[in-house]
């Protein structure tokens, strides 16, 4: 049976590509068109070319004139409604900060690795759905759940690899955890936060880092030094937890001295790993160890242990 031909793009959807790879340059020059065109079409481009395109523009030299361009041309509204939405925000008579306009300070100060972009453009997309006002004060909590989830189904959408849509998931999760440190955490707490971050964490304090935009210097500061503090926090429980290694293994000592397996394996790497801690042993000196090991052999106290 032969295979089904895909089906070409539409004469719509390949004008509305065609108006994307515009806001692309613009996002790349910085230089908005003297007339901001306006899709004629309810037609996405096709989805592919949509998310190279996408990820392009957030990656670019001037990611917010992309970004403002993408809700102005109305292919916000098609591709990346979420972030219509933050821009839809009410922020007149409520105190908060302006969703939106945050976003794209976040996006700005983050290096322009697409993925880091993404998430930083997609990290407070679950606001509108999570906010709560009262007496004109404003909350949104369980937002950053609320818009992984979001950002994980969109990027579906859009045809993105699973890496990508898991990174940024991911870095939406737990892109307040960061800026929530503080030095009384336990070490376990923040053994799990390496754990859950794994090979994200570096973007994951990128992003953070980013993520403060307040008007108030002292303020700012304060929070990029909780997260320099969790930073240097991780290396060092990384450090603690990092077992020495014997530079012989119990199969190696097996070979050397031709005894089958026993007691005897884990008193000599006990010690030897013992002396790779406090310094007095290379982890990689197989020769020296190998004489040490064989004093321990020999050692009475040590004899009377096997």
């Amino acid at each position: 049976m032969t295979a089904p031909q895909p089906v070409p793009p539409s004469a719509d959807a390949l004008a509305a590509l065609a108006l994307l790879r515009q806001v692309r340059a613009a996002a790349e020059s910085g230089v908005k068109p003297k007339q901001v065109l306006v899709s004629a079409t309810a037609e996405a481009p096709p989805k592919e070319a949509a998310l190279a395109e996408l990820l392009r523009i957030v990656s670019a030299s001037y990611p917010a004139t992309g970004i403002d361009l993408l809700c102005e041309t109305g292919l916000a509204g098609r591709l990346l409604p979420e972030v219509e939405r933050l821009r839809q925000m009410p922020v007149a008579g409520v105190r908060h900060k302006d969703v939106y306009r945050h976003t794209l300070l976040v996006v700005m100060h983050t290096a322009p690795d697409p993925t880091l972009r993404m998430a930083a453009l997609l990290h407070d997309i679950g606001k509108p759905a999570t906010m709560r006002v009262d007496g004109g004060s404003v909350a949104f909590p369980g937002h950053a759940e609320v818009g992984a989830e979001m950002a994980r189904r969109r990027l579906r959408r859009l045809g993105a690899a699973r890496e990508l849509s898991e990174a940024v998931m991911l870095l939406v999760a737990l892109h307040l955890r960061a800026n929530s440190y503080e030095d009384s955490w336990t070490d376990s707490a923040v053994r799990r936060l390496d754990r859950e971050a794994g090979e994200q964490l570096e973007r994951l304090l990128a992003l953070s880092r980013a993520d403060v935009t307040s008007a108030r210097r002292e303020a700012v500061e304060r929070a990029l030094r909780r997260v320099d503090a969790l930073e240097a926090r991780i290396a060092a429980v990384r450090t603690q937890d990092v077992k020495p290694e014997s530079p012989l293994d119990g199969h190696a000592l097996m070979t050397l001295f031709a005894r089958p397996p026993g007691r005897w394996i884990g008193v000599i790497k006990d010690r030897l790993e013992a002396m790779v801690e406090a310094g007095e042993l290379a982890a990689n000196d197989v020769e020296r160890a190998t004489a040490i090991a064989q004093e321990l052999l020999t050692e009475a106290k040590i004899a009377d242990a096997l």
